[in-house]
């Protein structure tokens, strides 16, 4: 089935999405199909909007930027295209299994305050009025190459991970419609004969699917911190024994990171205990997307965190630590802003308990905290 991007994706969601992200970055973003139709646009400039689309001239560039995207965009990367008008965007391919399903642009800024003489040549060549135009010029935001940088990472997952949900919740719809269907025929052509049967053996199905269900449910949130949808100590205490067997039997290493966030109570006293929470979550889902497969994040009380690191040695735990630090401190907090962390990081050693491991690694918090904070410090015992 050949799937469209608006198939698979909700734009009204996208699109109210984009406009929270253009509203905190101030930049333009878009949305565009395989077939080159728009979806989503928010905040274009008014240069663009007012000027080089309205001219025939100055508009043949702008549908010629959108044309050769597809013939020069490679499905593993970002495309930095400067404009034939001048201004620059940034694309990258919205891809389902390696398929290019549309494409997402950031797009009309600046890396540094425009050439003056070239957008008054410019205004004059397509006969602009001088003072509107170069008022508009004034409101296109000047943006990093490597904030851009950082922004396009974050929308290659981010998009990736909307295909694939969407794509996923597509299937399961299909799927659900054909089981259905298959249902009511073969309720059609037994009706007669096993109508009773058929529907107690329904009632008891649906009561064992709701059963098994519920119970699935009951197990997943015992384990599971209800703020941050981590996982809990419960959890933690579980897979803490099953690493010590493993470690013990196969001799494979593994590693703790302790993690808080500095000044956390200024963050409450300040903002509110409300922001503090929207601050845990934001802190929650940034790391579940830089830890591994098999890697544990817990929510180990208030502000603190631990990250358990199946068979991975200290040497590998410290950059990933340090990752994770720089991660939290580029980002912005909803609400709140900029914040920092403290980490600690340690390695099972021979003849560790849970409880020996989890001192030197709180240890290595602190000394981290008492060292001046928003750095990582590894316990040198191991």
């Amino acid at each position: 089935m050949n799937l469209r991007l608006q198939d698979i994706i909700d734009l009204d969601e996208l699109q109210e999405l984009m406009r929270f992200f253009y509203e905190a970055a101030g930049i333009s973003v878009g949305v565009m199909d395989a077939n080159q139709n728009w979806l989503v646009t928010i905040g274009w400039q008014r240069i663009c909007r007012d000027f080089h689309r309205v001219n025939p001239e100055s508009r043949k560039n702008c549908l010629l930027s959108e044309s050769r995207i597809q013939e020069y965009l490679d499905s593993k990367e970002y495309l930095t295209y400067p404009c034939p008008n001048g201004l620059i965007e940034v694309a990258i391919p919205i891809l389902l299994n390696d398929v290019p399903l549309g494409f997402f642009f950031l797009g009309q800024f600046l890396h540094h305050p425009p050439d003056q003489d070239y957008f008054r040549r410019q205004a004059i060549a397509y006969g602009f009025d001088m003072e509107e135009y170069m008022q508009a010029l004034e409101k296109v935001p000047v943006v990093s190459q490597k904030r851009i940088a950082y922004l396009m990472k974050f929308f290659v997952r981010f998009f990736d991970l909307l295909t694939r949900i969407g794509s996923e919740n597509q299937q399961r719809r299909q799927a659900e419609l054909e089981t259905q269907k298959a249902k009511e025929q073969l309720e059609t052509r037994v009706e007669e004969r096993t109508r009773e049967l058929n529907r107690a053996l329904i009632e008891v199905g649906d009561l064992a699917a709701q059963l098994n269900e519920s119970l699935q449910q009951v197990e997943q949130l015992a384990v599971t911190d209800s703020l941050t949808e981590t996982y809990n100590r419960r959890k933690f205490d579980e897979t803490i024994i099953q690493e010590h067997h493993r470690a013990n039997q196969e001799k494979t290493p593994f590693s703790l990171i302790m993690l808080d966030i500095d000044h956390f109570k200024k963050v409450n006293d300040q903002f509110g205990h409300s922001v503090g929470d929207l601050v845990l979550k934001q802190l929650s889902q940034l790391i579940r997307g830089l830890i591994r497969q098999g890697d544990l994040l817990i929510r180990w009380g208030g502000e603190e965190f631990l990250i358990l690191l199946p068979t991975t040695q200290i040497e590998e735990a410290g950059p990933f630590a340090e990752r994770i630090r720089l991660e939290v401190e580029q980002e912005q907090f909803v609400d709140a802003g900029s914040i920092t962390i403290s980490l600690g990081v340690a390695q099972l050693r021979k003849g560790d308990s849970t409880d020996t491991l989890l001192k030197r690694v709180d240890n290595a918090l602190y000394q981290a905290k008492r060292e001046g904070r928003n750095r990582v410090v590894l316990c040198s015992e191991v």
